[in-house]
This record gives structure tokens, C-alpha cells and sequence, in this order.
């Protein structure tokens, strides 16, 4: 006799296993060089500002150009993923990172050849940020998806950023600014990894109605199930609204969480794409060396790992990601705004981590919050949606510190904008509801959330966390 089973529920419902540690690897190697390609600039800008002498507006075009191809990125992604598959999206992207990186290591040679490149390549991590977000949140297990998704993207994300740190020390001494880059171009052996083991998206699939696919990698997935899954019957998921529908984002069902993403999520990139990409000029400019700049964004970097970490795990115990958020960003606040009068003082190194644990982990969380927003078919739409104008928080950042330092370079004022705009992102995160995809329901029926906060609450500790 045959089983009905619900895809969504049989991967939320399955234990960390085999399958789950392998794909975490892979997933995690990916977000290595996403992390490395993403703050390497800020180490190579110190070098480029001593070889080309560019303008501090230069500085922030050169900074800011690899962010506005994460915007581009992140949109397109959406658009193709939820259309053509996760995988397929993830591989383009990879192989781009491959071809910009070695571009960079060997053509490049002027501050605008710098910018151009470095808005493809920006254009490709926009692309693999929620692609990965996307695929962890779809087959982490719900009792530990926080826990589970902020280990394997925060994990391989800040070692990219520490080994960016690493690389400037040890290698642009005596090899330049271009071995940066060639380090990058390693990237290659990932992207044949992916080609040869990334899956792809079981909820996608089903969506498709490939369920001998689908079944075949849930019993990869909960192997202590193979006997019913060898006679299951697959729910069918039906999409209501049209696959990678923008307008969709926001219907009644969604605008709330969705305006609450866009403009927390803003704030929360413009603190964290200000601070790591002048963090190390603001340091040499109170008159210590190179290496002790790139030490401080590599400090930033080390203590993300443990805050992204620290985060998801709070989130799973308060059974709320809103709160543990808003805890997050108000920490966060404290310690960016002391940072200034201390600034080339010991005691500046244990508020610059402090900083980064708490922006970085706060920040890990709100990814986890925007990928399970949204159903399988506009997922991909709305996280790259969120994540593409987010992005605009992170291009106004190393812009508008910029500025500011052009007409005043006492670093206080910086640090002053960072705190109020962390300060204000804890207060729009607080307007959140919980997200939709974590409430179990038949696949493809958008029920609507509920009006009373406490029952949301309710229905929300009762389900899933966050």
C-alpha cells in the first residue's frame, strides 16, 4: 500500500546525517570564496591607493562597483532560479568567479579597468549569496535550521574573509596586490565539485513534478526511510501565483516581512560593507602600518564566525530569529559607537570583535529570515529581490564613509552613523512576523498569516523556530 508523503515536511522533519554533512562541506567551500572575493578589495585598495593615487571618490567607485554587481547578481539570480533550477544558476556563477578573478590577477592595470571587473565579478557573488541561502534553508532539518544554516554559510563565508586577510599579509608584500586574485582563480576546483555533486533543489523538483528524482534523493537524505519511500506517492506542489512572480512579493501574504527585509537588510550591509571596507584606511590614517590595518579586518572577519554561529543557535533557542536579530543589531550598535575614541588602543581590538560577532551574526540570522519568507516558487525571486537591495545599503556604506571622511576624518562621525543606523535596524526588524514557509501546510495552499501577534507567536514556538 502506497504512502502519501509531503516533500517539505519529510526534509524538515529528518535528522542531520550523511547527506547533510557532505552537501554543508560543499556548500561551504562555495561560500569560502564567496567571502574571499567579496573583502579582498578592501586589503587591496590600501596597495592600489599607494601605486595609482586615486581620489577618496575613486576609492569608494572601486569599493562600491563590486556591490552594485551584487545588486545586479542577486536580482538575476531570482529571476533564473526559479525558473530554470538552483543548480544551474550556482554553476554560471562559480565559473564566473573563476574568469573575473583570473582577469583581475593579469589584465587589470587602472583604477577603472579595476571598477569594471570588479562589477562582473561582484555580479557573480550576487549570484551565489542567495542561490546558497536558498539551498541550505531548503534542506536544513527544522529543529536545528538556524543552527545548521548559520554553521555552513557563516562558517565558509568568514574563513573566505579571514584567509582574504591572510593572503594580504602574507603574499602582497613580496607578490603584489594581483596574488590576491590569483588565489581566487582556485575557485575553479569548486565549481568541478559543484558540477559533480551539488543537488539540486528537491522542493524545485517537486514543484516540476520530477518525483522519481525527488525520491531518489530523499532516500539519500533519510535513509532509515527507503522502504516507504520505495512505494511513496509524491504531493503534489501547486503553485498559486506564477513562478518568479515579482508582484507576488507584495501580496497581502508577504509585504510586511518583505518591506522589513528590504530596509533592515539595507542598513544591516551599509554598516557592515562601511566598516570592513575602510576599517583598515581608518587605521592607517591614525598612523599605524599596513599590517596592522589588515590585522583589524581579519579580526572583524575571525569574530563573525563565532557570532554567526552564536546567533543561529540563539535563534533556535528563543525559538525566535526576530529576537535574537533584535538583540543582535542593538549589541551591535553599542560596541560600533565606542569603537572611535579608542580607535589604535589595545582595548579597540576586543570592541572591533565585538562589533563584528554581533553585526555578523545578526546578519547571518536575517538570511536565514528572508530565504524561509517565502514559498518554493518565488523564493529564489524574493530572496534575491531582498538580498539585490540590501545591496544598496552596501554600496551607500564605503560611499558615504567616503564623504565623510573627505570632509571631516575624525573617525567618530562614521562610527556615530554606523551605531544610528544598526539602532534603527533592531526597530524595523521588531516589526517582523514569523515566516511563512515554516508553517506546515499542504504544499502550494497559501494560508494566510494570522492577525493576532499572539497567535502568531503561538502557531510560530508550536512549528519551527524563528
Amino acid at each position: 500500500m502506497s504512502t502519501s508523503i509531503n516533500v517539505r515536511e519529510e526534509l524538515a522533519q529528518a535528522r542531520i546525517g550523511g547527506f547533510h554533512l557532505r552537501f554543508g562541506v560543499l556548500v561551504g567551500f562555495i561560500m569560502f570564496f564567496d567571502g574571499y572575493d567579496l573583502f579582498n578589495a578592501a586589503y587591496v585598495i590600501p596597495l592600489i591607493r599607494q601605486l595609482w593615487h586615486p581620489s577618496p571618490s575613486m576609492i569608494g567607485i572601486m569599493l562600491s562597483s563590486g556591490i552594485v554587481g551584487l545588486s545586479i547578481g542577486s536580482v538575476v539570480q531570482g529571476l533564473l532560479s526559479d525558473r530554470i533550477g538552483r543548480r544551474k544558476v550556482m554553476l554560471l556563477a562559480l565559473w564566473m568567479l573563476t574568469a573575473t578573478s583570473g582577469l583581475l590577477a593579469t589584465v587589470v592595470s587602472s583604477p577603472l579597468s579595476f571598477a569594471v571587473v570588479r562589477l562582473a565579478l561582484g555580479t557573480a557573488l550576487g549570484m551565489v549569496t542567495p542561490l546558497a541561502l536558498t539551498c541550505i534553508n531548503e534542506w536544513a532539518p527544522r529543529r536545528t535550521a538556524n543552527t545548521f544554516a548559520t554553521w555552513v554559510f557563516q562558517f565558509g563565508f568568514s574563513a573566505g574573509g579571514i584567509l582574504a586577510g591572510i593572503a594580504g599579509i602574507a603574499l602582497t608584500p613580496r607578490f603584489g596586490w594581483q596574488s590576491l586574485y590569483f588565489v581566487g582563480v582556485l575557485s575553479a576546483v569548486v565549481a568541478v565539485a559543484a558540477t559533480k555533486w551539488l543537488p539540486e533543489s528537491a522542493q524545485y523538483l517537486t514543484l516540476r513534478g520530477r518525483y522519481d528524482a525527488v525520491l531518489a534523493m530523499l532516500r539519500k537524505v533519510r535513509p532509515e526511510r527507503a522502504e516507504v519511500y520505495a512505494v511513496a506517492q509524491i504531493e503534489p506542489m501547486r503553485a498559486r501565483v506564477r513562478t518568479g512572480s515579482l508582484r507576488e512579493l507584495l501580496s497581502p501574504l508577504y509585504r510586511r516581512n518583505t518591506l522589513v527585509h528590504w530596509v533592515a537588510g539595507a542598513l544591516s550591509l551599509f554598516c557592515i560593507h562601511g566598516l570592513t571596507g575602510w576599517l583598515p584606511a581608518l587605521v592607517v590614517a591614525r598612523g599605524q602600518g599596513v599590517s596592522s590595518a589588515f590585522g583589524y579586518g581579519t579580526l572583524v572577519m575571525v569574530a563573525s564566525v563565532f557570532g554567526g554561529i552564536s546567533m543561529g543557535w540563539l535563534a533556535d533557542r528563543l525559538h525566535s530569529r526576530i529576537r535574537a536579530m533584535v538583540i543582535g543589531y542593538v549589541l551591535a550598535a553599542v560596541f560600533m559607537g565606542s569603537i572611535a575614541p579608542t580607535l589604535g588602543q589595545p582595548v579597540a581590538i576586543v570592541l572591533v570583535a565585538a562589533t563584528g560577532f554581533f553585526i555578523f551574526g545578526a546578519q547571518a540570522v536575517l538570511n536565514n529570515y528572508q530565504a524561509m519568507t517565502y514559498r518554493t516558487e518565488v523564493r529564489g525571486t524574493g530572496l534575491g529581490v531582498a538580498v539585490g537591495l540590501n545591496r544598496i545599503g552596501g554600496i551607500l556604506g564605503p560611499v558615504i564613509v567616503g564623504v565623510v571622511a573627505s570632509v571631516n576624518p575624525d573617525p567618530f562621525y562614521t562610527f556615530a552613523v554606523f551605531a544610528g543606523a544598526l539602532l534603527l535596524a533592531a526597530v524595523v526588524i521588531a516589526l517582523g512576523r514569523v515566516e511563512i514557509a515554516s508553517f506546515p501546510a499542504t504544499d502550494g495552499q497559501h494560508e494566510e498569516l494570522p492577525t493576532d501577534e499572539a497567535a502568531a507567536r503561538d502557531l510560530h514556538n508550536s512549528t519551527a523556530p524563528g
